[in-house]
């Protein structure tokens, strides 16, 4: 429910064979683990008398669909420059962006956006986030997600808990990097625990992401901890979902390539439309859906073992872009 324009911020699990979702795509609008983020920086501009806040970032991507409609939502006057590579696609999440921007300007490419933007800020009064509203007051929020997590995962695992210790495994928590807010701040709670932090690689290799790690950090306030490589996952082509019959032809090939970030992928989305009719969650093929396709095929494959510790997987939500997946469109009659 809401109380001045926030939500209350509920920890829903649902469980699986081979896993337990954390169910934060459930939290309003489908908005998910970025209603934690905005929480913090919602405080911490009240606190400090700020009414106004100017964003930048994709006009179809979630980061400014949740920011620019959340902070709306907290009572705030949200200026937004926008970038897009296709002036003529219409999507949903650009819908919220123009409703929800009490100013809007969009370019044609990111580097415009970025110079209209740092012109900007110079004399905006109020908050000036950077893209993907990088800021320590994200942390806010999330740090006291992970607490909560962190307890409800004991509470969960019962008699196997043996000890929060990071020198023994008894959960793993896995997650998607976008930003890597999220993950860096849950490396950041975690690195002591004994539940390990694993990130899955979207769209970016584990080389690239590992040099960025220290200066993000930085800008969000953290202490510099190493990112474990090992804790990193890779998806690659070969782990995309396949009809039964192509997946066995392709298992003997040597190719690999990591999957690129949001290429369309019909048989994806066929495999979402089937994943959803089985189990009512609607997963994004953006990032969810290969996480989710990734974790029941090494299921699988490992389940003869069963030395595994159990693994919990943090669905950060953004669905709502991807509702024609699983919706039929009505027609007036």
């Amino acid at each position: 429910m809401f109380h001045h324009g926030n939500p209350d911020l509920p920890i829903r699990m649902t469980k699986f064979a081979d896993f337990t979702m954390v169910r934060d795509d459930l939290l309003p609008f489908g908005f998910g683990t970025k209603w934690r983020k905005v929480s913090g920086i919602v405080r911490d501009a009240n606190k400090n008398g700020i009414k106004r806040i100017l964003l930048w970032g994709a006009v179809h991507g979630n980061y400014l669909a949740s920011f620019t409609s959340i902070l709306r939502f907290s009572g705030f006057f949200v200026e937004t420059i926008a970038y897009t590579k296709n002036p003529n696609l219409k999507t949903y999440n650009e819908r919220l962006v123009r409703n929800h921007s009490h100013r809007f300007q969009c370019y044609a490419n990111r580097s415009l956006a970025l110079e209209a933007f740092q012109e900007r800020s110079q004399s905006f009064d109020g908050l000036s986030l950077p893209e993907f509203g990088i800021n320590p007051s994200q942390i806010v929020g999330l740090s006291q997600f992970w607490q909560d997590l962190e307890n409800r995962i004991f509470l969960d695992l019962g008699d196997r808990k043996m000890t929060n210790s990071s020198q023994t495994i008894n959960a793993i928590l896995q997650m998607e990097i976008g930003s890597g807010v999220s993950f860096l701040s849950a490396n950041d709670h975690f690195h002591q625990s004994s539940i390990q932090i694993q990130a899955v690689m979207v769209g970016e290799s584990k080389t690239t992401w590992l040099n960025k790690t220290k200066e993000l950090q930085k800008h969000l306030g953290l202490k510099h901890l190493p990112v474990r490589e090992e804790n990193l996952i890779e998806i690659t082509s070969n782990d995309a979902p396949l009809p039964e019959a192509i997946d066995v032809l392709n298992r003997n090939t040597e190719k690999k390539q990591t999957i690129r970030f949001g290429k369309q992928n019909p048989m994806l989305e066929t495999w979402i439309q089937e994943f959803y009719k089985r189990n009512q969650v609607l997963l994004e093929p953006i990032y969810s859906a290969k996480s989710v396709h990734q974790i029941l095929t090494m299921g699988k494959r490992s389940k003869k073992e069963n030395l595994e510790p159990p693994l919990y997987y943090l669905h950060q939500g953004g669905q709502i872009q991807h509702l024609d997946l699983v919706l039929s469109r009505q027609t007036p009659s």
